[in-house]
């Protein structure tokens, strides 16, 4: 038993190799990591901006603002948000935030118009790993007042390939020869391991059941999986 545990951690250690290297490619970014998701996403115009942007005025003459219906896109796509707004005084400034980040874009406008709908592109570059963020949107009108804020959801399906061979999200030792091969069991069946390409999560297989160990970059949850998987491969 303590060697196929040891077999069956020497598999994992050799397909973090595998997915830390990528077959030339940069780790994925995970969507819930804002500062990481923000600094890869490009809004075409804006500018970077430290810190958060401005807070809502509590003047009844402020813009009003409308929309933030949830988005889905791909990545390596275009996601456009879109916001109704109301302002007396038209508007001078739109402020989008990643929720959580450290930054936010300025995207420097003037508009006389006191209604209408501002469409704002934001481009989801090809790393950005499946997963849900949150948009924060508001505008500020040519007298500085600032409007309500929207939220808007985007979720984002990464748009490699599935399976193994080094490219796709996912790389099983069963397909991809790189990663190792997989671990005939005792009791029948062949033990597969498989692992995200950015290494952020991986998960055993042996028939239909399944043993997730999380987080593959966190050392001990890599053991305490293996030591699973083993019980598995052996019932």
């Amino acid at each position: 038993m303590k060697n196929l545990i040891l077999t069956v951690f020497h598999v994992a250690l050799a397909s973090l190799l595998v997915s830390s290297c990528g077959s030339g490619g940069e780790p994925l970014v995970d969507p819930s990591d804002a500062n990481a998701l923000s600094s890869a996403i490009v809004i075409p115009g804006a500018t970077r901006v430290q810190g958060n942007p401005p807070a809502s005025s509590s003047d009844l003459g402020a813009p009003v603002i409308s929309g933030g219906a949830d988005l889905n896109v791909d990545s390596g796509d275009q996601a456009v948000l879109s916001v109704d707004f109301d302002s007396d005084t038209g508007y001078e400034n739109c402020y989008v935030q990643v929720v959580g980040a450290d930054d936010y874009f300025l995207i420097e406008l003037s508009d006389p118009t006191t209604s209408g709908t501002i469409d704002i592109p934001v481009n989801i570059p090809e790393e950005v790993d499946t997963g849900a963020f949150d948009l924060y949107t508001c505008i500020a009108g040519a007298d500085g007042l600032v409007s309500n804020a929207v939220e808007t959801g985007v979720g984002v399906t990464y748009s490699g390939d599935s399976g193994g061979g080094g490219g796709g999200k996912v790389i099983c030792a069963s397909e991809n020869p790189s990663v190792g091969a997989g671990i005939p069991c005792p009791g029948g069946g062949l033990l597969d391991f498989c692992v995200s390409k950015n290494g952020s999560n991986c998960y055993y297989t042996i028939g239909g059941q399944q043993v997730n160990c999380g987080n593959c970059q966190d050392a001990n949850s890599i053991i305490a999986c293996a030591e699973q998987a083993a019980e598995l491969c052996t019932n």
